[in-house]
């Protein structure tokens, strides 16, 4: 037996969305649909009800961890998503190239979304000395990145250096806890950002970059400080071995932090242009050569909906089902049993994660089809499923009689 478990990210939505209806709703998911008409419908609550998930947290909770107990940040998984070593002690953030003026004002978040010259400002930042500590940077995509702060007696319990917002100004990192080690982390983290703009601002690129009318990169923008977390293995905790097949930093850092097998197929991008036939194709390749397990992320209709954009999400949702299409067509459901679901919803016009539910649906030979036709968030409300909360992996695995007995 093996297991599939495909997560769009961003999948739900709300009437608002797109002339009363969702985006799942509008759009064109006769593969998906499929899956509902054979199998078990339901909402799920990424963590459980009345909590915005995050990305991270939620995946966490879908796997079956306890995010309140495991979650230390999301930094971490962005570093290690990028094939960065990290080491106990070690704080991590997410980092963002960004633009300020002469007064630390943020001017754009990103940088103009520079995508150029990154190996020279990665060079320029870890050349950058601080006393008693070791700075590691990594660029990743664009303007993102992670860090990393070796050093003795640091602590990952900061506020966030990145304001979130343009117009204002940097934001002065400040201790969340009365811990010394707080405190200096937070100390170092506001002299590494002033030191940063110092090395970055007439760095070449940045130079050339002003002269061609762009925003120079010229400030790291730090937040998500973390720690390596103390995770059970996904293959102790269940016994399986399994893979992750994803394009974005966070979701293949979840992957490695648990002790899945990481994948970026050729074409993932983690963006709207992500090639998703390839992930589905990586996916099946795994199962082949005796993987129990595959984890598949899909990331471009959060992004849509991020951007406001429901016609774009539409359009990704329908790429989403084509994908879906192809692996129903490469896979014998007497020896499989699938889930899909989202991460969380993101609604188009408040534009961020919401609390609102998601639609699940599990396929496969085992389970007890319900009388749901269609894939949305509005039919799995008369799923068989219910209303259920994380836990997504155990569900699953339980159709493929894999779980231990609770008991005699």
């Amino acid at each position: 037996m093996k297991a599939i478990l495909i997560i769009a990210d961003g999948l739900g939505g709300r009437p608002t969305d797109y002339n009363g209806k969702t985006c799942l709703e509008s759009a064109n998911t006769p593969n998906l649909d499929k899956l509902s008409d054979i199998g078990i419908n339901g909402l799920l609550d990424p963590i459980r009800p009345g909590v915005r998930p995050g990305s991270d947290t939620a995946h966490l909770s879908i796997f079956g961890y306890d995010p309140e107990k495991v979650y230390t940040g999301r930094g971490v998984f962005e570093a290690l998503g990028i094939g960065m070593e990290v080491k106990d002690g070690d704080i991590c953030f997410r980092a963002n190239l960004a633009t300020v003026d002469d007064d630390f004002r943020v001017i754009d978040r990103r940088a103009g979304r520079i995508n150029e010259g990154l190996k020279e400002i990665e060079k320029a930042i870890n050349g950058i000395e601080m006393e008693d500590v070791e700075i590691i940077y990594k660029s990743s995509v664009e303007h993102r990145g992670a860090l990393i702060i070796r050093g003795e007696n640091l602590s990952h319990n900061i506020t966030d250096a990145d304001p979130h917002k343009v117009g204002v100004k940097v934001t002065k990192v400040k201790a969340l806890s009365r811990e010394k080690s707080a405190r200096r982390t937070a100390e170092i983290v506001n002299k590494f950002i002033q030191k940063s703009y110092q090395v970055l601002k007439d760095l070449p690129i940045n130079r050339k970059r002003e002269r061609e009318g762009k925003l120079p990169a010229n400030i790291v923008l730090l937040r998500g400080a973390s720690i390596k977390p103390e995770i059970e293995p996904f293959h102790e905790l269940y016994g399986i071995e399994g893979s992750a097949i994803a394009g974005g930093a966070l979701y293949l850092g979840i992957a490695k932090a648990i002790g899945l097998k990481a994948i970026k197929p050729e074409g993932a991008t983690g963006r709207k242009d992500s090639d998703l036939i390839s992930k589905v194709k990586a996916a099946l390749e795994e199962l082949d050569e005796g993987k129990d397990f595959v984890f598949i992320h899909f990331k471009g209709a959060d992004s849509c909906a991020h951007d406001h954009d429901a016609k774009s999400k539409i359009e990704f949702i329908e790429r989403i089902d084509q994908a879906v299409g192809y692996l129903l067509e490469n896979v014998d459901l007497d020896d499989a049993h699938i889930a899909f679901t989202g991460d969380h919803s993101t609604p188009i016009e408040f534009g961020d994660h919401s609390a609102d539910p998601v639609p699940i649906v599990i396929a496969g030979k085992n389970v007890m089809p319900d009388d749901v036709k269609r894939f949305s968030e509005r039919a799995a409300m008369k799923g068989g499923l219910g209303r259920i909360s994380g836990r997504v992996i155990p569900i699953l695995f339980g159709y493929c009689d894999w779980l231990e007995k609770f008991g005699a």
